[in-house]
């Protein structure tokens, strides 16, 4: 199989040059890549997120045409990157095809996040024929036993084939980019080193980082007495360094969700960081938005303490400081 390059990373390269306070005095005109939530709904109950974990508060659903074709009007003249990422499963969204074909109609790149549950053979085909550019799949932990603690679903041994059919039926065409990432919390480095072993011919990028779970409430999740065991047990051997991002999403992204309000934040689980509704104003007007501005005068100043989300957001995956995790 022939090396590829992954399309986005220009775009995650351009977002990381400069510090927060360059950043904030050489803005650029629109976004240069937007967040796109097509469902905030899961068929997955996961440890470390609130989706799973019946925390969000916020109503789920899914994004409709009208959200979805006003975002493909406002970011055609830019051609707008688009990630089918946050809170939900994109596979679950009934027009997801359709919708990556509009977006690759006006010239956008186009990726995807999935846990791969819902990725059979013929999704696989779907999304290839359409030319997506990029998929990301989520694992968690480095094994059955970790993967399954995390995950909360016997579901590793079947998704590390998937991930080899999708790279097999991809064959010698340049997309989509494949790429799978996982994060630990008590695992060994010999842990880690097999699973790398395990993919490394089935992917054109592995990411491992350590797993953050400071953020979760126990008492504000829904969770059987198993569950709850589990999740203290996993708290209790967190072992993320806690050094803060300088982070790059409030200068170069916004993050939309299934029923149209814009949050200044990737990880906006429950609208803690709102900054508008793409059905009362245009995503322009939001970018430049005071809120917009106060979140990024607070992060230019590293002063994630003032902000909930922001607060227990750290460098897990050593974007920043490479090596910083260890893994």
């Amino acid at each position: 199989m022939k090396k590829r390059t992954n399309p986005f990373q220009p775009i995650y390269q351009i977002s990381h040059i400069g510090t927060p306070k360059e950043k904030l005095n050489s803005l650029s005109a629109f976004p240069g890549c937007i967040d796109v939530e097509l469902t905030n709904k899961c068929n997955f109950r996961c440890l470390m997120c609130p989706t799973g974990l019946g925390s969000v508060r916020r109503k789920k659903g899914y994004m409709d045409d009208e959200v979805f074709n006003k975002i493909l009007k406002e970011i055609e003249y830019y051609k707008t990157p688009i990630r089918f990422i946050r809170m939900g499963e994109p596979l679950l969204h009934p027009k997801l095809i359709e919708y990556i074909l509009l977006l690759k109609s006006i010239g956008s790149l186009v990726h995807i996040n999935t846990n791969g549950f819902l990725l059979n053979e013929e999704m696989m085909d779907n999304l290839i024929q359409v030319g997506l550019d990029s998929i990301k799949f989520s694992f968690q932990g480095v094994d059955q036993k970790s993967y399954n603690e995390m995950r909360n679903k016997d579901f590793f041994d079947e998704l590390l084939n998937r991930v080899r059919v999708l790279y097999k039926r991809r064959g010698d065409r340049d997309k989509p980019f494949i790429q799978a990432s996982t994060t630990i919390t008590y695992e060994s480095p010999e842990q880690v080193k097999t699973f790398r072993e395990s993919l490394n011919n089935d992917v054109d990028l592995l990411t491992v980082g350590r797993t953050i779970l400071e953020h979760i409430d126990i008492e504000k999740c829904k969770l059987n007495d198993k569950e709850r065991s589990t999740l203290l047990h996993l708290k209790k051997q967190e072992s993320v360094v806690k050094k803060y991002l300088e982070c790059p999403e409030v200068f170069d992204k916004l993050a939309i969700n299934w029923d149209g309000t814009v949050s200044a934040c990737c990880w906006d689980y429950d609208n803690k960081m709102p900054i508008g509704d793409i059905k009362e104003k245009s995503l322009k007007q939001i970018w430049d938005s005071k809120r917009m501005n106060h979140f990024r005068h607070l992060l230019a100043d590293m002063r994630h303490n003032e902000i909930e989300l922001c607060s227990t957001c750290y460098d897990y995956h050593s974007l920043q400081t490479p090596g910083l995790q260890g893994v």
